[in-house]
């Protein structure tokens, strides 16, 4: 398809129109605004005039530890608020900082500030989609959606009517490449709407309720007590003075000081704890109300995920293991189950990863840090292969300097699997594939007896019910590189995966 894009004073006309492609940021809250909001619960009122009457009084011992517990509260309060702020806006740093656009004709690379609605944007691996969009082409796209939407796994999309043709921003193309217009951008986008929902204007919890309610009760029931002991002590004659001083004691001496530190205080050792599991907590009092679930209703199998894979188990004919370690640093041991025959099973393990790790397109970045995160480019499944590759023992780099890729036949939604072929050292070929348990376990792909595949089936069907993503993984020899790899997709040896 030939596109021309849009003409590039229609693109400033609709960037004046439209506003910049950016994520608005939320309303910026003044420090004193906090300070003020955190002051205004009862409890807090109630422990401020406390703070007055001490110092009225002369009992300033005590006006220091009432003083003292305000500003511990509210500073952990303004605290832990300013935090998850600064957190919630950084959801604007998802957005791509550029994209590649056609205008008139040409291909240019500019800010996704600047991308507008018609723009026709060109994608691919590792892109990140600067606005949404309809595809108008696409080859082999796959489109990791878990930042916006929480799909474990990448989604495929097609601009030919047989798949998903719609791109959200800020989402990262994993495979393929892509041609789509634009069709809404800023806070019309996917990540324009989901900032505007962190926007919205919040409730109170029912622990605050709680608090305010029992302040209230507080306040009443010191101001009532206080008035019947200054009546009594004046009836019986005692002086104003000495009885003014005596009902201001007991209201100091009735006041919880301790509570609301007490209180927010749990809240703040609650918050620091989900923020240690990456979650973040813009109002301390939501703490209490998330511990207070029972259940937890999700829309599908996978809408609740961290956008990384892993491999755990790992199942051959002569032995299965498990796999240990988590994200996509190859750090990890591969552990023979009881049973497995040793040492064919350890051979047999290691040849299935060594296989995935060479019919497979993703790579794996070590951190710049020495405590970071390592990352991965590519499909999350095949970034978790080689993670597992690497815990046992197997060099991915290295690998592909041995074997280099001859030929592939793509994954695509009809075959369900991938096929790549590799040159050995020895002049020979060597042909791996993966997919689908289905679409590998068949005899036509697997020279194996009909009880062997029945027992890889039996497996895969084991795993997939214990919630596994099930892959099979085999492998070929041949005496030289096929014309078509296709046409070599026979023979194989059978062995299975599961990240």
């Amino acid at each position: 398809m030939s596109v021309h894009g849009l003409p590039q004073a229609e693109a400033a006309r609709r960037l004046a129109e439209y506003g910049p492609n950016q994520v608005t940021g939320l309303r910026r809250t003044s420090v004193w605004s906090r300070v003020l909001a955190q002051l205004a619960d009862p409890l807090i009122m109630v422990l401020l005039a406390a703070l007055v009457l001490t110092v009225v009084t002369g009992d300033y011992p005590d006006a220091v530890v009432i003083g003292f517990v305000v500003v511990v509260n509210t500073s952990v309060g303004v605290g832990q608020e300013v935090r998850a702020d600064h957190a919630v806006e950084a959801l604007a740093d998802i957005s791509a900082p550029g994209a590649r656009v056609v205008r008139d004709g040409a291909e240019r690379q500019v800010a996704a500030a600047a991308v507008v609605p018609g723009d026709v944007v060109l994608l691919g691996e590792g892109d990140i989609v600067p606005a949404d969009a309809s595809l108008l082409e696409s080859s082999a796209l796959l489109v990791d959606e878990s930042a916006v939407t929480g799909e474990s796994v990448p989604v495929e999309k097609a601009a030919d009517g047989e798949g998903d043709a719609a791109l959200q921003a800020g989402t990262v193309v994993v495979h393929g490449r892509a041609v789509a217009e634009v069709t809404a951008t800023g806070a019309a986008s996917t990540l324009g709407r989901i900032a505007a929902l962190l926007g919205t204007k919040t409730e109170a919890t029912p622990l605050q309720r709680r608090l305010a309610g029992l302040g209230r009760v507080l306040a009443l029931a010191i101001v009532g007590l206080c008035l019947v002991v200054l009546v009594l002590g004046l009836v019986r004659g005692q002086s104003l003075e000495v009885m003014a001083v005596t009902a201001v004691s007991l209201a100091v001496a009735a006041v919880p000081e301790s509570l609301p530190a007490v209180v927010t205080l749990s809240l703040a050792l609650g918050a620091a704890r989900m923020a240690a599991r990456h979650a973040i907590v813009r109002r301390l009092a939501a703490v209490e109300t998330l511990g207070s679930v029972t259940v937890l209703a999700t829309d599908k199998t996978g809408t609740l995920t961290e956008g990384s894979m892993v491999v755990e188990e790992v199942w051959t004919p002569h032995g299965a293991a498990t796999v240990t370690g988590s994200g996509y640093r190859p750090e990890g041991e591969v552990r023979l189950r009881p049973g497995a025959d040793e040492p064919l099973a350890r051979t047999a393990v290691r040849d299935l990863l060594a296989a995935a790790a060479l019919c497979n397109d993703a790579a794996l970045s070590a951190p710049e840090q020495p405590h970071g995160d390592w990352t991965a480019l590519g499909d999350p499944t095949e970034a978790a292969l080689l993670t597992a590759a690497g815990k046992a023992g197997i060099d991915h780099e290295q690998l592909l300097r041995d074997r280099p890729r001859t030929g592939e036949v793509p994954f695509d939604s009809a075959r369900r699997r991938m096929t790549t072929v590799h040159r050995t050292p020895a002049g020979g070929a060597q042909v791996c594939l993966k997919g689908a348990p289905e679409a590998v376990l068949l005899p036509e792909v697997l020279a194996e007896e009909p009880a062997a595949l029945d027992a890889a089936r039996a497996e895969a069907a084991r795993l997939a019910e214990a919630g596994y993503r099930v892959l099979a993984v085999a492998q070929a020899a041949r005496s030289r590189p096929p014309a078509d790899p296709r046409a070599a997709e026979t023979g194989w040896a059978c062995s299975a995966s599961s990240p």
